[in-house]
């Protein structure tokens, strides 16, 4: 970027601000148009018309550094969109990153019913979705008698997480289940309680990220 500031500047080129130096009335990205350069000792005065009023002068000094900065308004627009772009390339690459440390996610569950029942967990009220993972293995039974006489709740949805919690239990083994088989593993008790513990927090996380 240190090759694109302080170029210099001729009449009715376009400008923008990067720093000058204990000024408030023209920021950093403020817009001008250069109305005209002047000579004085040591120093080139670049007469500006910014966009939000102002008429501060931009100074380049001959021998020492100068102070402020500047770039011409296309360079600011040229390097304003790669950076875009690149945020846009490194986003959707974690977002691919992020899909493919849980695809597992989508191959082993029923997303479907899942996404579509942790949905119905956060309508009825009962739960912070952050910490909703043990929900997908919970049951109906201790839902219902944990969150029963919960003031606030919205009992029609609450109904609906009561009449799915078993369904989603039952969605969660068989996943954990498949998984296990792939890793040659043993299906014990142990081995799919932990599997479903684990995949339940992938799973939420799935759907807060990509769903939600």
């Amino acid at each position: 970027m240190k090759d694109l500031l302080n170029p210099k500047l001729k009449k009715d080129d376009r400008v923008v601000c990067i720093f000058m130096a204990g000024e408030t009335s023209v920021m950093p990205g403020d817009r001008g148009v250069v109305k005209d350069v002047g000579r004085g000792p040591g120093f080139t005065q670049y007469f500006i018309q910014w966009d939000n009023g102002s008429s501060l002068s931009l100074i380049e000094e001959d021998n020492l550094p100068t102070l402020d900065k500047w770039m011409y308004e296309s360079d600011y627009e040229m390097r304003f969109k790669k950076t875009k772009n690149n945020l846009k390339e490194s986003n959707h690459e974690e977002q691919m990153n992020h899909l493919m440390s849980n695809i597992e996610v989508f191959r082993s569950f029923d997303r479907n019913f899942l996404f579509d029942y942790l949905r119905k967990v956060q309508k009825s009220g009962i739960t912070n979705m952050f910490g909703a993972s043990q929900y997908l293995y919970m049951g109906s039974e201790r839902i219902a008698h944990e969150h029963k006489y919960n003031e606030g709740k919205d009992d029609e949805a609450f109904d609906e997480v009561v009449e799915m919690a078993d369904e989603a239990k039952d969605k969660m083994v068989q996943g954990a289940i498949k998984i296990l088989k792939k890793q040659n593993k043993e299906i014990s008790v142990n081995n799919v309680a932990s599997m479903v513990k684990r995949y339940a927090t992938k799973v939420l996380d799935m759907w807060m990220t990509t769903y939600h």
